[in-house]
């Protein structure tokens, strides 16, 4: 037991020393004020590129940098296995994406989600049949008529179909039957468009103003696809569709008509003396105002190797069919170009999990040079860039 006067010597030696140790704290700062956490109301201006970096057990993104200097500005979220596609003026973008309530079983929901990339926010959703087809990102499998009207899904069920949506009135029009037959290329006026089917040739949709009815044209086989097989990325170069094959072929369309009709096929593998093929997933990329179409490319090719990540990027020029400069670049899967004399390319590196800035020389004949490079934020396949 403590005795009394013990505790009364306590009390008094603490009261004893307070005003002492009031004293020497006198002089102490001020307290921190706490900070006030605000939002932005919207990301940096300037020109953008969007990666997608689609997930397959979880929440996708479609990110959104600086396509000056790869500053970080933010993301969009996305359900399973998105595809993304942005308006031209690069301020709406639309993901495709699927839910699922027990992952794996259950019901799916697929919906087609549109965000305004300046707030990075989903002003609307629309319900699609849940026929999507639940791929890797490529352009071609989700795409837009040439006046932004109507977006098309690509569905496999693995039936093949396309569901056409009316973006403006948000709803979905109509399913068009498109059996044995991959990939959406919208012509470059009104409402049709043109898809690629497993016996060489294309089957060609025409739809009216609102969407409905679809007349259906098929092309002579215009490609082998088992001999020399088409990727299913299509580009434009100039008005005509373009494709690569896994041998290395260009292959120009003319989709202007009923039905598409062949241009030409040129080899940009024949002055090569050894054996390079290209390889990736949207692995070629066209500046128009420089007429140079980019290409990655690996050496040693094979019966399966046609997604093998790029050891070269080949500037080949179009009109002069020659391949003017192969710049050694490793791991590069996917491209993006803009429409300049120099183009800047934008790429998407497999072995690193980054987004990549290359400039280009039209002096040197376009040689490239890497500028920048992000951090690793989830692996994407498909990068695309917009004002």
């Amino acid at each position: 037991m403590v005795s009394q006067p013990y505790l009364l010597a306590l009390a008094l030696g603490t009261a004893l020393t307070l005003p002492a140790f009031a004293q020497e704290n006198a002089d102490a700062p001020e307290p921190i004020a706490p900070e006030t956490l605000t939002v932005k109301e919207a990301i940096d201006p300037g020109p953008n590129i969007f990666s997608n970096a689609q997930s397959w057990d979880g929440a996708s993104q479609i990110q959104v940098w600086s396509a000056e200097d790869l500053t970080y500005k933010g993301n969009m979220t996305a359900g399973l296995m998105g595809q993304m596609l942005i308006s031209p003026d690069g301020t709406t973008a639309y993901g495709q994406s699927t839910y699922m309530t027990r992952i794996t079983h259950g019901d799916i929901e697929h919906v087609l989600e549109i965000y305004d990339v300046a707030t990075l926010s989903i002003t609307s959703e629309i319900a699609l049949p849940a026929k999507a087809a639940m791929v890797a990102a490529y352009t071609p499998y989700l795409a837009m008529s040439a006046d932004g009207k109507l977006v098309y899904v690509q569905n496999a069920t693995p039936a093949t179909s396309v569901t056409v949506v009316d973006v403006e009135a948000g709803e979905v029009i109509q399913e068009v039957p498109t059996p044995g037959c991959f990939g959406i290329y919208p012509t470059l006026q009104g409402y049709g468009f043109s898809t690629a089917c497993g016996d060489g040739s294309f089957a060609s949709f025409a739809l009216g103003a609102d969407g409905g009815e679809a007349t259906r044209s098929v092309s002579e086989a215009v490609f082998d696809p088992d001999e020399n097989p088409i990727f299913i990325p299509g580009k434009r170069v100039g008005e005509a569709l373009a494709f690569i094959t896994y041998n290395g072929d260009l292959i120009t369309l003319d989709d202007s008509g009923e039905s598409v009709a062949l241009l030409d096929t040129v080899s940009i593998t024949d002055d090569v003396e050894d054996a390079w093929a290209p390889g990736g997933y949207d692995l070629f990329a066209y500046s128009p105002a420089a007429d140079i179409l980019f290409v990655t490319m690996h050496s040693e090719p094979y019966d399966g190797s046609h997604k093998n990540a790029s050891e070269e990027i080949w500037a080949y020029d179009v009109s002069e069919d020659t391949v003017l400069y192969r710049t050694h670049v490793e791991g590069v899967i996917s491209l993006s170009a803009t429409d300049e004399e120099a183009p800047t390319l934008y790429a998407v590196n497999e072995h690193e999990a980054t987004l990549e800035i290359f400039s280009s020389d039209p002096e040197a004949k376009y040689v490239l040079k890497h500028e920048a490079s992000t951090d690793s934020r989830g692996w994407a396949t498909l990068v695309s860039v917009a004002p």
